[in-house]
């Protein structure tokens, strides 16, 4: 084989044929001193043809496993945005589904209306931590013409704490229908729900309050209540026993409740929440808030309590209900 004259003229005459990746030899075949001694042998200079020409398919053999790569990549990356776009799909069919939980919620919330809005001025404040939530109050009528409140709080937060304050609420109102004391009405919704409460592993605290005509009757099952009776306060006795924790009778109080008299009842989910430096809202802060003011409108209480909490906590740590009433003539 007789090499050309022209060394430029070796791609065109077909001496290496793989013109896109001449890169690869191109500091060699610039090397004069390279060809001189190539062109003194003949041999040499067919070994050394072969040989570029093994590493010329051994670079196309690496373009084609790249390639494979490249496609390989683009196919991770369409099944990823695939599954992108559906969880996304799933998210939004949880928030609708969520939103529309909202909605509900705040549906089976009851309006002081009727008879116990004549009987009682009356101020609320009720926020759920997440979208739904597990705290709850609810308005009674019982046998004798008599009114009650009740406040819960279930443990945990989101929407099986909602289903399971539903499910209280259904319980409370079959209760009350048949039932005439706070006591009574509390040990029986124990009794009823204790099984399944168990089996969710949750609990509820109580503040169930009936009022006659110069008193309340009161069972405070883990909830919250101040009196304010003529500028002094008088704390609910409270009694470690929920409902679902344990068979056990709810002891029934009884405090003098009359005109102009101020009860507020509230959940622990202020409680929990914290100050910059780490420091827990306190039941004693609240209640001074509500004395300090009891003698304003309820309305005004709450809201004077309300922004307190407010500029004191960083965040909100769990649900919140807070009532205001004052007995009116």
């Amino acid at each position: 084989m007789t090499a050309p004259k022209d060394l430029s003229s070796m791609h065109s005459r077909g001496f290496i044929q793989k013109q896109n990746n001449l890169d690869a030899i191109r500091a060699i075949v610039k090397e004069r001193q390279a060809w001189n001694t190539l062109l003194r042998d003949e041999g040499n200079f067919t070994d050394f043809m072969e040989r570029c020409n093994a590493l010329l398919e051994y670079v196309d053999k690496l373009k084609l496993d790249f390639d494979d790569l490249s496609l390989v990549h683009e196919a991770i990356l369409e099944h990823a945005t695939s599954i992108e776009n559906e969880l996304e799909g799933y998210n939004r069919a949880i928030d609708d589904d969520l939103a529309v939980a909202r909605q509900v919620q705040r549906a089976l919330l009851p309006e002081a209306s009727g008879a116990i809005a004549s009987a009682f001025d009356m101020a609320i404040f009720h926020k759920q931590l997440a979208q739904v939530g597990g705290d709850y109050y609810d308005f009674f009528y019982l046998p004798g013409e008599r009114h009650a409140i009740g406040v819960y709080d279930i443990s945990g937060h989101g929407v099986s704490s909602a289903l399971i304050m539903a499910f209280l609420k259904a319980q409370f109102a079959h209760a009350t229908k048949r039932l005439d004391s706070p006591g009574a009405i509390v040990d029986w919704v124990n009794r009823s729900a204790y099984s399944f409460l168990r089996e969710v592993r949750r609990y509820a605290t109580v503040n169930f309050v009936m009022f006659t005509d110069r008193f309340l009757r009161y069972v405070s099952g883990g909830g919250y209540g101040l009196l304010v009776r003529r500028g002094t306060p008088r704390s609910f006795n409270r009694v470690s026993n929920f409902i679902g924790l344990r068979i056990k009778p709810f002891h029934e109080f009884e405090l003098p409740f009359e005109e102009d008299d101020v009860l507020a009842l509230y959940t622990d989910g202020m409680f929990e929440a914290q100050d910059a430096s780490g420091e827990i809202y306190s039941v004693q802060r609240l209640n001074e808030i509500v004395v300090k003011h009891s003698e304003e409108p309820v309305q005004v209480i709450l809201d004077r309590c309300i922004e307190d909490y407010t500029r004191f906590r960083v965040a909100d740590a769990d649900d919140i209900t807070l009532i205001i009433l004052r007995r009116c003539a």
